[in-house]
Parts: structure tokens; C-alpha cells; sequence
């Protein structure tokens, strides 16, 4: 399934110096920590995401609160590792660069500064030592079953939980079959020291690596940052309000069944930002029920951003589905198993899948968001799910109501890059192929598409499904002829991208996707800072007189 060379999320690597592109901050995984203790007594190392910081430091800052942190362990121009220092306050994070003809500062990203415990995990620790930096303790359960809210782990490198933990998981999240909660603004985390490399689970190992346990106890606000999970079926299974799961590596090679490789249900206020998520599934094939990542049961409020998910063997690379679960009982008295809202995906790289890229199969967006923005989605729906069919379009709206109200209102669709989609077009691909389609659904549920680009191979098609609920303005369409009459003002030309071969959609100066496309701004109540919209790059939309089409802004 492998479709192109690693592309390291397509982050154009710059020589050394000040960037060209005034800094971006995508998002962080911790945004509240001490400023004491741990390492030397300086607090919290924080770990930024974004772009154009440059490739080196040299007399580049980063400041929380005005104050400037004291150590950079790691800086490139994509990610910032940083020690808050006993300057830092509560307030901002800004990247300051410096160089030898200017100097620019980046968006802001607020942090509070709280008071908490910093403990650390080793090879050479023991579980009965006090968890320090210079007497760390020897595991990851020890942390789990030790930590109180608003603490932080650091795991250093080489640090492995594959053995049971409980619950049929390498790391279940319960406090040994009680409750383990952190509390708002002062979420439990669990880190990788900085240059760490930590693994959850092992391949073809046990079912779960990271799990809460279907047990009357709760496991809410987490932050799970930068750690590599292995699943034999599943490399995070979890429900609960306020997850923060970020820039970690998941995979479940292998693996099968009736959910996804990382799976969330009943969750809500979850970010999954920045994760990259591969090698799921059986080759070449598995079921239509599993798949790399999985909202499930009534997991609403969720917003999943900058990740990468691909060269799965998966049917969905990402799906939202709720599903009833009888509670109480079946039926009309069932409390579980209705339509999701308030759903935000943007900014994601996804391809290598065999069914759709993204499939909103249970929504419901007159209770809430549902949006799908400045993604760039390429080489999915490919071939047949194991033993039955599928759905193959880059964008899929499902259409379905297990439970509940059917779902009203428009599935927002704007600004995504899309190419290669739904190749597949075995008996089992009729009315779900496509770029993007509708499955079905009431007439009142529709997917309205604007601002983007798709380029398409011979045999593939457009639009599929329910076509009279596809509706939207100004999409370019090339590929595949002239683009469907259920869209105005089409744009039908050659995107111009930079180097399709080497998966770079990034468009030239002369793409006919400049100044083409109409004003079309999220609403994201997840993303802080400044209200402006900005392509997937960071860039402010839009940089000439009217908005670009695609992921990406063209270079002016």
C-alpha cells in the first residue's frame, strides 16, 4: 500500500537560520504545568508544533508569559521542546525569532502556570524510590497508580510496558479497578522525556496497549504526549472528557475486528492533534468495521488536527460512528447511540487507506460543527474490505441515524486538497465512490463543498451517492472531465501542483486555484489565538484579493 516516500507530514525542511515564513504555533501538548521542580528545579518541559520556526535556534526565544524558558533540548522548524524556567507566568506562548536583518514573533498560544509534581520514569529506577529526576521510579503503572491531578511523568528513553498491566491492557488508565482522574485545567500527563523513545505494547501482543476499562470508574483529563503505542487490535481504547492525546506513534499491525486501531467512545472535549497512525490492520485487507482511527459511541465535541494517518490496511482511515450499546436496555429506552456533533478535522494528511479517507456516517450538524478543512486526503479507496464491501470516497457522509433524531443540517467541506480517490470500483463500490459522496440520510442532511481541489485519474469519479444532497461553490474539478452540476462556479483546469509525484500539493504561482475561491472561516471553538483563517501550512487566508482554493494558500 505504500503510495510515496516517507513524507514527514510534507514539511519543507529550511536551511539554517531565520525562516522565511513568520512563525506559526500549531498547538502544544501540555497547556498548563509548574514552573519548579523536576530537572535543575526549572518545571515543565513543553513541547510546541508548527511551522517556519527555523532550523536551528541561534538567538531565538520562546517566552510563556513574557518570561523566557531557560532550556531548548530540541529545536527545528516544525517542533520546540522547552523548559518553562522560574520566568515563565501565566499568559502566552510566543516563538521569538531573532536573526541578522529582522526579527518576528508568532501567534500565541495560552498557558497557565500551576502549581503540580513532576515525577520521572528510567530503565535504572525503581517503583520503590520517590519518582524524582535523580530517583526515578522503574514503571509506567507505578506513575499511573501514583500520580494526582495536574502531576506530569516524564518517561525516559528506552522505557518499555508490554506486560499486563490489568484489564487485558499493557496500560489500563483505571487506578487498579478505581477511578484515576486528573481535573480541568489540571490534567495527569503522561510524557516522553525529551529525545525519548517509549513503547506501549508490542506487535501481535496483547489486545489493548493503552485502554480504560469498561468498569464503573472514570478516567478523565489526560494528556498523553509523544509516546509509541503497538496494539494487538488496539493501541488506544478510551473514553472519558478531556483527552489530550498528542504526537504520539499508534499502530496495530496485524489486527482486526469491530474497532479501530485507536478508538475513542463516549468521549468528549477530546484533541487528538499531531498523532501519526500506520501500519493497522491485515494485510492486504481487513474487515469493513475496523479501522485506523474511531469515534465511536456518541463521542462528541472532538477535534483532530495536524495528524498522519496512513499505509493502513484499514477500511476507513477515519470514521465517526455512534452506535447504541443497549443502556439500560434496547430500544426506545436506550441512552446511548445518537447521531455526533461539534466535530472539527482539519489540517490532517491521510492516505494509504481502503475504504474512505473520512467518513462522518452519524452526524448530526444542527446540534453542532461538523467540518472537514484544509485536509489533504490522496490513494484511498483502493480495494474491497475483507469478506464485503465498503465505502470508497475521499469524504464520505454515511447518512445514517442508529438511534435518535436523524441528523439535519450541512456537513461543512472546505478547502481540502483531494487526489487519487476511490480507484476501486469493484460491484460493491456502486453509489460510494467518488471524491466525495452521500450516502443517504434525510433530504435535510447535505455535504456543501467550497474552496476544493480535487484532481482525479481516469476511471474515477467526482461526486456519488445521494447527489441531490451534494451542493457548494467554487471547487476545482480536474481529471475527470468537467465538474458536476450540483456545484457552481467551477473551476475545470489543472490545479498546477508542485510535485504530485512527490506528493507535495502545495500549488504554483500560476495555479488557476489563486484568488478563486469565496470567504469560508471555521468554527472551531478548539483553536485559541487569533481569529484569522489560516491554510494548512499556517499561512493567514487569504493573501491576495480573495481566498485560494486547496489546503494551500498559492505563494505570492
Amino acid at each position: 500500500m505504500k503510495f510515496f516516500a516517507p513524507l514527514l507530514f510534507l514539511l519543507l525542511v529550511l536551511p539554517p537560520g531565520l525562516s522565511a515564513q513568520t512563525p506559526r504555533i500549531f498547538f502544544s501538548d501540555l497547556e498548563s504545568g509548574p514552573n519548579v521542580g523536576g530537572k535543575s528545579n526549572n518545571g515543565a518541559w513543553v513541547t510546541i508544533w508548527g511551522k517556519g520556526f527555523g532550523a536551528e535556534r541561534g538567538a531565538s526565544t520562546v517566552t510563556v508569559g513574557g518570561g523566557a524558558a531557560v532550556a531548548y533540548p530540541l529545536w527545528t522548524d516544525s517542533q520546540i521542546i522547552f523548559q518553562l524556567g522560574p520566568a515563565a507566568r501565566t499568559g502566552n506562548i510566543v516563538v521569538n525569532l531573532r536573526g541578522k536583518d529582522a526579527s518576528r514573533a508568532s501567534n500565541v498560544v495560552p498557558f497557565t502556570v500551576r502549581a503540580g509534581k513532576i515525577y520521572f520514569v528510567a530503565v535504572n529506577g525503581s517503583d520503590r524510590r520517590r519518582g524524582t529526576f535523580d530517583a526515578p521510579w522503574k514503571s509506567i503503572v507505578r506513575a499511573k497508580n501514583s500520580m494526582s491531578a495536574g502531576d506530569i511523568t516524564y518517561i525516559e528513553n528506552g522505557v518499555t510496558q508490554s506486560e499486563e498491566d490489568t484489564f487485558g491492557a499493557s496500560l489500563s488508565m483505571d487506578r487498579n479497578g478505581a477511578g484515576n482522574s486528573g481535573k480541568p485545567g489540571a490534567p495527569k500527563a503522561l510524557v516522553a522525556y525529551p529525545g525519548a523513545k517509549v513503547t506501549i505494547g508490542k506487535e501481535h501482543g496483547l489486545e489493548y496497549a493503552m485502554r480504560t476499562p469498561n468498569i464503573p470508574a472514570r478516567e478523565d483529563y489526560w494528556v498523553i504526549s509523544q509516546l509509541h503505542l503497538i496494539g494487538g487490535r488496539q493501541a488506544m481504547d478510551i473514553g472519558g472528557t478531556g483527552w489530550r492525546v498528542v504526537g504520539n506513534e499508534m499502530e496495530c499491525p496485524g489486527a482486526d475486528g469491530q474497532v479501530g486501531c485507536v478508538e475513542a467512545s463516549g468521549a468528549n472535549q477530546m484533541r487528538f492533534y499531531g498523532n501519526e497512525v500506520h501500519n493497522a490492520g491485515a494485510k492486504p485487507a481487513s474487515s469493513k468495521f475496523y479501522h485506523a482511527v474511531y469515534f465511536s459511541t456518541d463521542s462528541n465535541h472532538i477535534d483532530v488536527g495536524w495528524n498522519h494517518i496512513h499505509d493502513n490496511y484499514t477500511c476507513r482511515a477515519l470514521q465517526f460512528h455512534s452506535s447504541p450499546l443497549c443502556s439500560p436496555s434496547c430500544g426506545a429506552a436506550d441512552t446511548t447511540g445518537f447521531n455526533q456533533f461539534d466535530l472539527h478535522v482539519h489540517d490532517n494528511l491521510i492516505h494509504g487507506d481502503n475504504c474512505n479517507g473520512i467518513n462522518f456516517a452519524t452526524v448530526d450538524p444542527s446540534k453542532g460543527t461538523v467540518e472537514a478543512y484544509n485536509n489533504v486526503i490522496f490513494h484511498v479507496g483502493l480495494m474491497d474490505a475483507k469478506g464485503d464491501g465498503g465505502a470508497f470516497s475521499c469524504i464520505y457522509v454515511a447518512g445514517i441515524t442508529n438511534h435518535g433524531p436523524e441528523g439535519t443540517g450541512a456537513v461543512e467541506v472546505f478547502n481540502n486538497t483531494l487526489y487519487d480517490c476511490g480507484a476501486n470500483n469493484s460491484r460493491n463500490a456502486g453509489g460510494s465512490r467518488g471524491a466525495f459522496a452521500v450516502g443517504g440520510g434525510p433530504r435535510g442532511l447535505t455535504m456543501r463543498l467550497r474552496n476544493n481541489v480535487v484532481q482525479l485519474l481516469s476511471g474515477e469519479i467526482y461526486i456519488d451517492g445521494n447527489k441531490s444532497q451534494i451542493t457548494g461553490e467554487k471547487n476545482l474539478w480536474y481529471g475527470a472531465g468537467s465538474g458536476p452540476g450540483q456545484t457552481q462556479g467551477n473551476v475545470n483546469a489543472d490545479p498546477q501542483f508542485v510535485n504530485m509525484g512527490g506528493a507535495d500539493f502545495r500549488l504554483r504561482s500560476s495555479s488557476p486555484a489563486k484568488d478563486a475561491g469565496t470567504a469560508a472561516a471555521p468554527n472551531n471553538p478548539f483553536v485559541t489565538g487569533s481569529a484569522q483563517p489560516t491554510d494548512k501550512d499556517g499561512v493567514a487566508r487569504p493573501q491576495g484579493k480573495a481566498f485560494d482554493l486547496g489546503a494551500y494558500e498559492v505563494p505570492r
